[in-house]
């Protein structure tokens, strides 16, 4: 049953006559159904509209950021992060370089150049490639074929007073044959002031361009080739080193063929390639000042090629069985070159040295039994050949370089995920009760980035393969005037890939990627009550709990409970007024020095709670007109998740990175 339980923002293409026409601002992204989650990238939400991807996630009731600035946060779904989160774009995936984390795959999404994104929770599907025991998130661009000449295009405009401009415009022009589409973007903001109105290190500049050119010969075949570019530069707060390029190209091709024969409904086919070039460096966007690590401008260029493919079909049995089924392949090689010197010994001019390669052959099903009219039992399987090489001779380790013990080593692992569930539905409900397992492979940051070691040798390049079974289950039920979707979940996580920054290994303290045992439980609800035809109220709660089972400690790096209220007041035809208040309890369940290959715990945290309003006007059918304040008490705070600061010239110490104080902000939406 796809029943909306929250307006999703969609403007109607006809004249506006009732108030819930209005194209409203979202403040909670609404779960369609217990599991599943689809939103309009394109509408206007509070906080301040999201300029990567992860902000964008961030108004979904289960994600937290681990917050380093003004730009690429990592997500974060029910306390897992990394690899554990399946990032999907334009029907691929786009590996970060940096072995800090600071490209993470969302940091190369602007989430207006798409259509949709659909989240789809826990370890529910194999469709999307493996070892997404957290959550498959996938932005999407429609492809349905035009119904006739039109141009239809989207332009967005965003300022603040905390010094953010950004520009969105998508348009594709076309006709029942075929269609062209550009998306441009450009986007920067200065260094924001927290509560306190100290400056934080987090101004940052963006653009990319992406195009598609599609051949639509009937309603039952859709060809297209995609190409993208993009750039940018970011600083950080919590780190001594910033962001100077942010170079990505991507090339793409996607098939889909429909009612191909009695046997194979539809046939998809997606190939692409994607690249990324990122420098991270000292000296471009703060001064230069030595120190101990540091003596000389160094800057570090690592690159990464991602590429792949992946065919599926789709066949219909019969009215009850559904059968999707298919192959998928990826490989990613991973370069760098460092230079101490960049004055004198530009790192451009170097040659690049590979340090690890890994390649991926699925094979994936999905059964679909139609139980009845109303309930269904669907299944899914997949098998994963796994290979990785690791191209590195010498390891930095202790204060020193040193030859590495699995230098030209490659592993070969065949991994297993699968998952089972049962789901009905009724006029006014809706839930589901499902079993999933996960095998997840290593990812780079956990057997080569960052340096670590495991717990007996100086490389982590033979850590076992995470196992994870998990236990999901979730109703969405419809009453008169309220709409509630709740989800629960229990997690057993085997050889849980930990990151230890603070494990004792030969009388020192040594940073390092190690299993453990580990479980999470908790749970996301939503609640939307239309209070009267003019005024509703909407709230979320989720909560996570993480253990250590190995070390008897809390698991690193897991979010408060979280509670936001929002509600959305129509004056008229035209206007509204809207309000969210987020509360976030304390976090005292830490491991200091462990967590994930985007943070580590740091210290408790106490809660807060923050007050954000927003009004909008519904010019015409096509123009909305948006503004709102950000942090109206003022408050200064961080995210339990956000990382430590970073000492840099010219900026106050400070001890976590802080959120931005107040913030103004108007937003132009045009959709022709």
């Amino acid at each position: 049953m796809k029943r909306t339980l929250l307006s999703l923002a969609i403007v109607s293409l006809s004249p506006i006559t009732h108030a819930d026409e209005i194209e409203k601002i979202v403040v909670i992204a609404p779960m369609q159904t217990p599991i599943t989650l689809t939103t309009d990238t394109k509408a206007v939400r509070q906080p301040l509209p999201a300029q990567d991807g992860a902000d964008l996630l961030s108004s979904i009731a289960g994600f937290s950021l681990i917050k380093k600035g003004g730009a690429s946060a990592d997500p974060v779904f029910r306390g897992m992060a990394g690899s554990r989160i399946a990032i999907i774009a334009n029907n691929g995936q786009t590996l970060g370089g940096c072995g800090s984390r600071m490209d993470p795959p969302t940091a190369y999404i602007t989430p207006q150049s798409y259509d949709t994104l659909k989240v789809i929770k826990g370890p529910q599907t194999v469709l999307y490639g493996p070892g997404n025991s957290a959550a498959t998130v996938v932005f999407e661009r429609e492809n349905e074929r035009l119904a006739k000449s039109e141009v239809i295009g989207f332009t967005n405009a965003v300022l603040s007073s905390q010094g953010r401009h950004s520009v969105n415009s998508d348009i594709k022009a076309g006709n029942e044959r075929g269609y062209a589409r550009i998306a441009a973007n450009y986007s920067d903001a200065d260094d924001y002031e927290d509560g306190n109105g100290t400056k934080v290190h987090s101004a940052y500049e963006r653009w990319n361009i992406d195009t598609e050119f599609a051949y639509t010969p009937s309603d039952d075949a859709f060809y297209s080739i995609t190409y993208g570019v993009s750039d940018g530069e970011v600083a950080y707060a919590d780190r001594m080193m910033d962001g100077s390029l942010f170079d990505r190209e991507n090339i793409g091709l996607n098939i889909k063929l429909s009612s191909l024969s009695s046997l194979i409904e539809e046939l998809t086919f997606n190939a692409y390639y994607n690249y990324v070039d990122h420098i991270m460096d000292n000296h471009s966007l703060r001064p230069f000042v030595a120190n101990m690590m540091m003596k000389t401008p160094t800057s570090s260029n690592p690159d990464r090629k991602t590429y792949g493919a992946k065919l599926t079909l789709t066949s219909e049995i019969n009215t009850q069985h559904t059968f999707i089924y298919g192959v998928d392949y990826q490989a990613n090689e991973h370069r760098n070159r460092v230079s101490r010197d960049q004055f004198n010994n530009p790192v451009e001019t170097m040659p690049r040295q590979i340090d690890a390669e890994f390649r991926q052959l699925g094979v994936f099903a999905e059964f679909e039994y139609q139980l009845s009219q109303t309930s269904q039992w669907v299944s899914g399987l997949r098998i994963d050949d796994w290979q990785s090489e690791d191209h590195r001779t010498m390891i930095s380790a202790m204060m020193s370089m040193k030859p590495n013990p699995t230098a030209l080593q490659t592993r070969d692992d065949t991994l297993f995920s699968g998952f089972s569930r049962y789901q009905a539905q009724s006029k006014n409900s809706s839930y589901f009760v499902g079993f999933g397992i996960t095998e997840r492979f290593p990812d780079y940051w956990e057997v080569v980035g960052g340096s670590r070691g495991s717990e007996t040798s100086i490389s982590a390049f033979n850590v076992d393969t995470e196992k994870t079974v998990q236990l999901d289950a979730g109703l969405v039920k419809q009453f008169k005037n309220i709409n509630v979707n709740f989800s629960v979940f229990y997690n057993q996580i085997d050889d849980y890939l930990l990151i230890d920054n603070m494990f004792e290994k030969m009388n020192m303290m040594s940073k390092v990627t190690r299993n453990i045992d580990a479980e999470t439980l908790g749970f996301e609800g939503e609640v939307m009550w239309q209070a009267s035809k003019a005024l509703q109220l909407t709230s979320s709660i989720n909560y996570v709990k993480g253990n250590n089972l190995t070390d008897n400690l809390a698991l690193a790096q897991q979010p408060p409970l979280q509670l936001r209220i929002a509600s959305n007041y129509q004056l008229s035809d035209k206007w509204q007024l809207g309000g969210l208040v987020r509360l976030v309890q304390h976090q005292h369940r830490v491991a200091i020095g462990q967590g994930n290959i985007a943070g580590q715990d740091i210290t408790a945290t106490a809660g807060f709670g923050t007050l954000s309003l927003n009004t909008n006007y519904q010019y015409s059918d096509a123009l909305q007109l948006s503004a709102g304040i950000d942090n109206v008490l003022d408050k200064t705070y961080a995210e339990h998740l956000s990382r430590s600061g970073a000492a840099v010239s010219g900026f106050d110490q400070i001890d976590r990175v802080n959120e931005p104080g107040r913030t103004l902000w108007a937003n132009l939406n045009w959709r022709f």
